[in-house]
């Protein structure tokens, strides 16, 4: 069975060298760009507007409003979304996995990070217990 990754749509800004992106859902993309009056909640997973810089070992924020500005010469979000969908590269992924031996493997894994996560949430919990015990 074939799975594709959720589409990122990237802009590189080379006057800062940061690089903006949103995520869209699996071929979308090329579907808004034939047709652009495609609403936007159609095409992308959130109005958020990512951005991540060479220089920061590829470490992804929301852009600020500063940022936005300087790059897009407005804070419209719906403009500047509509501006990488229009100009942006496409990254998407595309895998394969056999279900029937990977089904197994994958419930094995999920069920194992949710007894991580419950052993450790569980810890937390009686860490703040005790620590408000200690005023009482």
């Amino acid at each position: 069975m074939k799975f594709k990754t959720p589409e990122r749509v990237c802009w590189n800004d080379d006057a800062s060298g940061n690089t903006f992106y949103v995520v869209a859902m699996s071929d979308t993309t090329s579907k808004w760009r034939a047709n652009p009056k495609l609403p936007l909640e159609e095409v992308v997973y959130s109005e958020d507007i990512l951005c991540f810089n060479k220089t920061s070992s590829g470490i992804c924020q929301v852009a600020s409003p500063e940022q936005l500005e300087a790059a897009f010469k407005t804070k419209d979000s719906t403009a500047i979304i509509k501006s990488i969908l229009s100009a942006g590269q496409v990254a998407v992924k595309e895998f394969e996995l056999e279900v029937d031996s990977q089904t197994t493997t994958a419930y094995n894994a999920a069920s194992s990070a949710a007894n991580v996560a419950s052993t450790a949430a569980t810890s937390a919990i009686e860490g703040v217990k005790g620590y408000l015990s200690s005023f009482w």
